[in-house]
């Protein structure tokens, strides 16, 4: 069985284009069942009112309602925990991801790949402030950090059921559910799509939310953050160190031979650059004890073993 997590919120005016062409394709898979399970983030619409109808006629239709509003990667999280399939393919019902790629995802996965994951190649009406963040966001992200993404990655993927398994383990609250899948690890293929215009409506996901969701993932993924003052501190802090040994010799021993003619002022503000440079490296010392305490509190596995690829090596309940 295949499950399909499409988590919504206020789609209601549109979800019906959306829901037509998605089980319009689950229907058709060979081999397959399916299970489509919408997950309401706490929508203020008629959503329960259209869903509970396509449940009425086909009870593979499946709706999950949050209590309120908890974010689309909470509702993600809450769709894949819910799912029951072999496969998990979980895409937005705004209509931009290509439903009709699912077949392609189902033969990626049948081929051997544990996680497939939609790259988007383009985005139709897609604004200057998204292109330009996206880019910036991957260059910063992937310079900084030893995990790597694929620019362009979306939710638009599929896993496994032992990639499911394994996610669910994964326990932080401010979660990054593509970051979080890919740090999983696990043989992945990639299927490139361009996104198409919105069914109805205009993205929730504002610009707010947007930078909200990429400091998340700098914060969730990647410590190197709490490092930055650090690092500057340790730069200022051996500039400041040569210069004031320069300016010591050349001024107080040499007698000012080259005629810098350096002030008490301007000695004095070396020697505060000197005492900046030493406070911010103690931040980056006390960051690194942050970052140890914040690695020990999420409480991810040691490690993750993917027993399809193994040999001799029986599962085990939990293997870290």
């Amino acid at each position: 069985m295949v499950s399909v997590v499409v988590p919504i919120f206020n789609e209601a005016e549109g979800l019906n284009v959306f829901h037509n062409q998605i089980v319009e394709i689950l229907k058709n898979l060979e081999n397959y069942t399916y299970e489509l399970i919408y997950c309401d983030d706490g929508s203020t619409d008629n959503t329960f009112e259209t869903i509970s109808t396509w449940h009425k006629n086909n009870t593979k239709i499946k709706y999950l309602q949050l209590s309120r509003n908890f974010g689309k990667e909470n509702a993600l999280s809450a769709g894949i925990a819910a799912s029951r399939g072999d496969a998990v393919i979980m895409l937005d019902g705004d209509g931009q991801h290509p439903v009709n790629l699912i077949p392609n995802f189902i033969r990626s996965w049948e081929d051997g790949a544990k996680v497939v994951v939609g790259i988007r190649v383009g985005n139709e009406g897609e604004g200057l402030f998204k292109q330009i963040g996206s880019k910036l966001f991957y260059s910063i992200f992937n310079s900084l950090t030893k995990q790597k993404l694929i620019p362009g990655s979306t939710d638009y993927r599929l896993i496994d059921k032992v990639v499911r398994n394994e996610f669910l383990k994964l326990t932080e609250s401010d979660r990054i559910t593509r970051g979080l899948i890919d740090w999983l690890g696990f043989k992945r293929a990639y299927i490139h799509f361009h996104a198409s215009a919105r069914v109805n409506g205009t993205a929730s996901y504002g610009k707010n939310k947007l930078f909200k969701l990429a400091a998340n993932s700098f914060v969730s993924l990647t410590p190197t953050p709490l490092y930055l003052f650090g690092y500057l501190g340790v730069i200022i802090t051996g500039i400041s160190f040569i210069l004031g040994i320069t300016v010591f010799i050349e001024q107080i021993l040499l007698n000012d031979p080259w005629n810098w003619n350096f002030t008490g002022s301007a000695m004095l503000g070396i020697l505060i650059l000197f005492l900046v440079g030493i406070i911010l490296s103690s931040q980056g010392i006390l960051s690194l004890y942050i970052s140890h305490i914040q690695s020990q509190t999420r409480g991810r596995p040691l490690y993750i073993i993917d027993h399809d690829s193994s040999l001799g090596i029986e599962a085990k309940d939990s293997d870290s």
